[in-house]
């Protein structure tokens, strides 16, 4: 499951399945909201995936972007990270 094509199906059902929701603003964001932030997946077939960290009010304390080609075991680690 590291391949571009099955990248973020397995991505959107990890963070379906971890209480992210999909943004009301953009289809392809995929949120969590606790009282000290937001943390927000971007995912796209065969686009880079970013994992961004929002203060409140939207204001991004952190980004990270994975290519493609990224182990689903990575960025599942790091959006662990970002939520713990």
């Amino acid at each position: 499951m590291t391949g571009s094509s099955d990248q973020p199906s397995a991505i959107r059902s990890y963070l379906t399945d971890h209480g992210f929701t999909p943004s009301l603003r953009q289809a392809t964001w995929l949120d969590r909201t606790t009282a000290h932030r937001t943390v927000r997946v971007v995912s796209a077939p065969g686009e880079d995936t970013e994992l961004i960290c929002l203060a409140p009010h939207g204001i991004c304390q952190y980004k990270a972007t994975f290519s493609p080609g990224t182990p689903d075991s990575v960025i599942i680690a790091s959006i662990e990270a970002a939520t713990s």
